[in-house]
């Protein structure tokens, strides 16, 4: 099951398929990750078309048939969820506004001066430490060492290859090593279903002049980068802001596959591993050895 606003390359492989409503159409509070004190008001601006609905409206349908709606929304909407993290905001903030002087303003800034990362722990350590163990700025990271893996995880940051990186065996096979950039075009995936924003940037991979020409590559032609994993299709760049044995294709782009699954669109995905970061657990889509054949 997919709820989603798109026929997105997820949804396609859905048995069933609940278009959801965007951000224009339901109100909602956001609050930014980059660690600004600020919060967004987002009104509605016009009503869900069709059947179009929030994801709290079908959870709670869902939660109706295992008998648990009263525990899932005690009762509220989503309207009461929002005055209610408002209210909660108000508890610690007097200078908070209330839920309808901050739907008419949009934005509420807690600092009005410029927003300098950590300024309160370098003006006050005492009063205000680090939320670290020792309340200081920490080399040594007690919860890193306490994991136990010191050839992944370090206590003490230190240099280790990286897997499929420039000392993997596996650069006998596949010598270029891909790493997938964000792109100008589109946030992540969002926004590659626009044919206009090929204006802005067409989904390309970069290569370095020097490798491009020893495979027979030139400018726009279409390429296949492939590995053990799988293969893409894609068109060439060819430029000297790359360095030889590294190519670029930018994350994000809708998995396309023709009939022998190979990619057309440059979806990196196809060619990454499904072992994660060690920390993070992320997707290491900047650790993928390939090969690069004009197609």
């Amino acid at each position: 099951m997919v709820s989603d606003h798109f026929m997105t390359p997820s949804a396609k492989f859905a048995d069933i398929l609940l278009p959801a409503d965007n951000s224009l159409e339901r109100c909602d509070v956001g609050v930014p990750w980059t660690g600004e004190r600020y919060v967004v008001f987002g009104n509605r601006v016009v009503e869900p078309p069709f059947e179009c609905r929030h994801e709290y409206w079908w959870l709670s349908r869902v939660a109706a048939k295992l008998g648990l709606v009263e525990k899932f929304t005690e009762g509220k909407t989503v309207e009461d969820w929002l005055r209610e993290i408002v209210a909660e905001a108000r508890e610690k903030d007097p200078d908070f506004p209330t839920y309808e002087e901050l739907s008419q303003q949009g934005v509420y800034r807690k600092d009005p001066e410029e927003y300098v990362a950590f300024s309160e722990e370098i003006r006050d350590p005492a009063g205000h430490p680090f939320k670290t163990p020792s309340g200081k700025i920490e080399i040594f990271s007690p919860t890193l060492y306490e994991m136990n893996m010191p050839d992944t995880i370090p206590a003490v940051p230190r240099y280790i290859p990286a897997w499929e990186g420039p000392e993997d065996p596996l650069r006998a096979r596949f010598p270029l090593q891909c790493i997938g950039p964000h792109a100008k075009r589109r946030t992540h995936s969002t926004f590659d279903e626009t044919p206009w924003m090929e204006e802005a940037e067409p989904q390309r991979m970069w290569i370095s002049t020097q490798d491009a020409v020893a495979r027979g590559i030139v400018e726009e032609s279409l390429a296949k980068v492939f590995n053990d994993r799988g293969a893409l299709v894609i068109r060439a760049h060819l430029t000297q802001r790359i360095r030889p044995g590294v190519i670029a294709i930018s994350q994000g782009a809708w998995y396309t596959p023709d009939e022998k699954g190979v990619c057309r669109r440059g979806c990196i995905n196809v060619l990454t591993s499904q072992r994660p970061t060690p920390l993070a657990h992320g997707n290491a889509q900047h650790t993928i050895l390939v090969e690069v054949e004009r197609a």
